[in-house]
């Protein structure tokens, strides 16, 4: 990997921390409330942001834990990082989202996105 690889992959785990945080926020706002949010104006374009991101913060985190092997961060904490975000990124907005599978999803997110940040730094 080069060193602008590197660089891209930790901006790119900071963006991803912070729409974990801020799915965390569309949850707590919209879990079990009469509110909704609007589809064009506010989920899809949160969906779109972090599938875009995901995506290519999956390929580059694939390719980190192939080259330097970090010893606590495997491949497929990377994959059930990405899918998981990608879920999220739509649940958050459900009424009907199970709050306990949310919070312990949106835990997981975190965790492997933070090892990845220390591993970065």
């Amino acid at each position: 990997m080069t060193e602008l690889q590197l660089m891209r992959l930790k901006k790119l785990t900071e963006l991803l921390l912070e729409k974990n945080t801020q799915s965390l926020k569309y949850f707590n706002t919209y879990h079990k409330k009469d509110d909704i949010a609007d589809f064009k104006e506010t989920i899809l374009p949160f969906a779109d942001e972090v599938k875009k991101l995901s995506d290519e913060w999956l390929e580059l985190a694939m390719n980190y834990v192939k080259n330097f092997k970090p010893k606590y961060l495997h491949s497929h904490q990377m994959e059930d990082a990405h899918e998981n975000i990608q879920i999220q990124s739509v649940t958050c907005f459900q009424r009907d989202t199970k709050k306990r599978r949310f919070l312990e999803q949106n835990k997981s997110i975190d965790f492997t996105l933070s090892g990845l940040n220390k591993e970065l730094t």
